[in-house]
């Protein structure tokens, strides 16, 4: 799990959703806007789960994910992942690795 400190904030969110670069998929859409330090979001709407717990599940495995992919790579910048609908398609087991795929296709 990302730190607190590696966490967005309000006001670095919505800088980084306006001037961020996206990568789209299927199941995800990611923005990544390159800067000196490392911050991740990670957004599950209700779209994809009606369920509050689903939802904080999902999250939960999206930041671990993020984070376990930061600390192989070192990679510095800001990172929103959002799901989509259609990741409730793709396994618990299969959802870490859909994050990694989808991470090494940036162009950092």
């Amino acid at each position: 799990m990302l730190t607190k400190k590696e966490r967005l904030t309000k006001q670095e969110f919505d800088r980084s959703f306006s001037l961020g670069k996206r990568i789209h998929s299927k199941e995800l859409q990611i923005i990544y806007h390159p800067s000196p330090t490392f911050h991740a979001a990670a957004v599950v709407g209700k779209k994809v789960y009606k369920s509050a717990v689903a939802r904080n599940r999902l999250r939960r495995q999206l930041y671990g994910a993020i984070y376990r992919y930061h600390k192989r790579h070192e990679v510095p910048g800001t990172i929103i992942m959002i799901a989509k609908p259609a990741i409730i398609e793709v396994s618990q087991r299969h959802v870490a690795s859909l994050v990694q795929e989808q991470l090494a296709a940036i162009q950092w």
